[in-house]
């Protein structure tokens, strides 16, 4: 905020939390850290989160308890299986693991994280062919589904009246990790034959003289640049090696080409020169060392806990170049305000949102603002068109740019433009457009809006009243402010890769849950501005840095290497407070079991169902440290045992005696699934055809489908939007088009 002294930006919003875990927890901070007054509420059975220790106390702050209900604007609410009914009064936001909706709920059915993952088949995406499917490490989606929470919570609150949104573990498990591999398959009629799926990409997390190095090729160009930076241009003409299949297929020898050259220099050496060909790459970063980065120590991320015992990362957000201060959150003295009811209509309807965001974190940002009811309308350019339209499609077809699956998922219920911002008369009809909207969002580098005259001073000076919202990589300021990334770049910044991977293997990418994290976070924070504009009139700038929302969600690896020394690491698919917990091959191929054993009751209904002699016969078994001791060889015991099963009545047993389980199901056919078939809306698009594609992954409260408007072709809503929004005649618009400033063909 400009003033320090100025009012936070949701003073006087009264928040009630009945957390149970990091999603709802999270939720709570991050209106706690805008300025609300955040109240815990003790949940029945108590907060499982203190057994976390430190990362309790670091979700906790700026909240305050209290024994006695209150009356409040925002209820945040975790179930472990079906939400109770909302109240009549406040915004209410439902987390649990199925949702209220489908044939789960009300079943009891045991669950963790980890059979989640599972369940929703992101661990079959991860990993390598010839061993065991991977989980994600730090429970990315809990992260993703608190910020979602917050952003649906500040959404009830500016729609007025009573709002209940309902938010899936499951599903929000399924969205971060692989929904897009599954509309590809929609796209294209994959076959229903069991295929291995376990396949890094190739440049990706690799070796190097002294630790690690992360890249990130994002297009053809990059891609040839990368061979120039290794020192084998000779690989340019090889067409197999431009792609990711001919990499896969040629792995060995891409592999040692790679290595030979990335083993012979040091991280920083190769970031360096990394950086002359703007290649997205990043240091592999643990808990440790991330302390000691030039970049978060210059920016001022990480800073110690109330009590001096633990760092822990600072507010991932800036309001006109201001992160908030979390303080200890005082009574109110006043009673929620009255909330004028809504006769009907989404939260945001009225809001006018201009998307300059490309791939998937800016894209989403917009996405859930537009599937809340605002009016976004799609700007791209002719001459630079969203990179996401080039992922998944086939280059061969026609029309090819419309059938990026990556695109089609992510940008339903927009209006589209084409402008060439390069032209002054393309740049012009921006500005106008600017004059008259409520939010400017864009994901550039910092450089590509300040090129452009439209910094923060430049966009205020159009419109004083607008909330521009930028989402660089690594922020506005600071070494790396320049640098591009990607979700896999801050995956390997954050400490999220370093976290997952085989106990003797390399940093693992967790497939992508750092652009959804970010996506979401930037809305929160964006709400939370256009609430203080509500109240002043004034505009604001928000700046959500990608990597800042990833720090975030590896917020636990920082603060349990500070307070106890102990730097965690890559263990598989092991993780504290669970024994044991793994995947398992059955009969079939591609059929694996997941379990995971979290309590001794449910140690107990395993063990009688296995009928192994060994088991009975440990009296150490019967304990969490004594399974926790043996892990490795229960691991080997259950996997004999699974051998000769089939997953999915082995499944079933397990869950209808209490354990959790799950088969790993397959990502490419997961709108099959009896749980999940809801994200899924089915589409009519003038070039793919009919297609069903994921939508937000919650349910709204008067939302009976987020497709109002399917994902728009290049320049779609060229002449509506020109002439509505910026005033345009025909005859102007045409010339425009004539002289190619705006069009439908890149």
């Amino acid at each position: 905020m400009a003033d320090e002294s100025a009012e936070p930006l949701l003073a006087g919003l009264r928040v009630v939390e009945t957390s149970r875990s990091v999603a709802g927890a999270y939720a709570g901070r991050i209106l706690a850290d805008c300025g609300a007054e955040v109240i815990l509420r003790e949940p029945e059975g108590g907060r499982p989160l203190r057994a976390r220790g430190p990362l309790f106390a670091f979700l906790s702050a700026g909240k305050r308890p209290s024994p006695v209900d209150v009356d409040a604007d925002v209820l945040i609410r975790e179930w472990d299986d079906v939400p109770g009914p909302a109240p009549a009064g406040p915004v209410t936001v439902d987390i649990s693991p199925w949702g209220s909706a489908g044939p789960w709920p009300g079943q009891g059915r045991p669950w963790t994280d980890f059979t989640l993952q599972a369940e929703c088949g992101s661990l079959r995406l991860r990993g390598v062919p010839d061993s065991y499917p991977l989980m994600a490490g730090g429970r990315p989606a809990e992260w993703v589904a608190g910020a979602l929470a917050a952003t649906a919570a500040l959404a009830g609150v500016r729609g007025g009246g009573t709002a209940r949104a309902d938010i899936p573990l499951l599903g929000v498990n399924a969205y971060v990790t692989n929904l897009f591999v599954d509309a590809l398959s929609t796209l294209t009629g994959a076959s229903r034959e069991p295929v291995v799926m376990r396949r890094r990409l190739s440049p990706s997390v690799e070796p190097t003289a002294d630790g690690w190095v992360g890249f990130n090729l994002a297009s053809a160009q990059q891609l040839q640049d990368f061979m120039i930076l290794i020192e084998r241009p000779d690989l340019l003409e090889d067409q197999e090696l431009s792609t990711h299949a001919g990499r896969y297929a040629r792995e060995k020898e891409w592999t040692a080409a790679v290595h030979a050259w990335t083993t012979r220099h040091t991280t920083a050496e190769i970031l360096e020169r990394a950086a002359l060909f703007r290649i997205p790459a990043s240091p592999v970063h643990s808990g440790a060392t991330i302390l000691r980065d030039p970049h978060v120590v210059a920016r001022g991320f990480y800073v110690d806990d109330a009590t001096g015992t633990f760092k822990h990362p600072a507010v991932p957000f800036l309001f006109d170049g201001r992160r908030p201060r979390t303080a200890p959150a005082e009574p109110g003295g006043s009673e929620p305000r009255p909330r004028p009811g809504k006769a009907g209509g989404l939260p945001l309807a009225g809001l006018r949102v201009l998307d300059l965001g490309t791939w998937w974190a800016g894209s989403f940002t917009a996405t859930l603002l537009a599937s809340l009811g605002a009016d976004v309308i799609k700007i791209e350019s002719t001459r630079r068109i969203d990179g996401a339209r080039v992922l998944g499609g086939d280059p061969s077809a026609e029309q090819w740019w419309e059938r990026g699956y990556f695109f089609l998922g992510i940008n339903h219920n927009k209006r589209a433009v084409t402008l060439d911002l390069t032209q002054p008369e393309g740049l012009d009809v921006l500005k106008t457009m600017i004059a008259g909207a409520d939010v400017l969002l864009e994901n550039f580098a910092p450089r590509v809006m300040e090129n452009l005259g439209l910094d923060w001073d430049g966009v205020r000076a159009l419109n004083p009243s607008i909330v521009m919202l930028r989402m660089p990589a690594f922020g506005l300021t600071g070494p790396l402010r320049d640098r591009v990334g990607y979700a896999q770049t801050v995956e390997q910044y954050s400490g999220l890769c370093w976290v997952t991977g085989y106990p003797d293997g390399p940093p693992v990418n967790p497939s992508g849950p750092a652009d959804p994290m970010g996506g979401a976070n930037a809305a929160a924070a964006l709400l939370a501005a256009l609430h203080r504009r509500a109240a002043t009139g004034q505009g604001m700038l928000v700046e959500a840095p990608l990597a800042e929302a990833a720090l975030t969600m590896a917020a636990e690896q920082v603060i349990e290497a500070t307070a106890t020394g102990v730097v965690p690491g890559r263990a598989g698919n092991h993780a504290p407070g669970f024994a044991p917990q793994g995947v398992y091959r059955c009969e079939g191929a591609e059929s694996w079991l997941a379990i995971s054993v979290a309590t001794d009751a449910q140690w107990a209904a395993l063990r009688a169902i296995t009928g192994l002699p060994r088991w009975h016969e440990d009296a150490s078994l019967a304990t969490y440290d004594g399974r926790k001791a043996q892990e490795d060889l229960l691991d080997r015991e259950l996997q004999d045992w699974a051998s000769t099963r089939r997953a999915g009545q082995t499944a079933e047993e397990l869950l209808r005696a209490g354990v959790p389980a799950a088969v790993a199901a397959d990502p490419r056919f997961i709108h099959d699934h009896p749980q999940l078939g809801w994200m899924f809306e089915e589409v009519g698009h003038p070039v793919a055809g009919k297609i069903r594609l994921p939508v937000v992954p919650f349910a709204y409260d008067g939302v009976a489908s987020w497709s109002v408007l399917p994902p728009p072709t290049l320049g779609r809503d060229n002449r509506e939007v020109l002439s509505e929004v910026a005033g345009l005649s025909p005859a102007e618009i045409d010339d425009l088009i004539a002289r190619g400033i705006c069009g439908t063909h890149p």
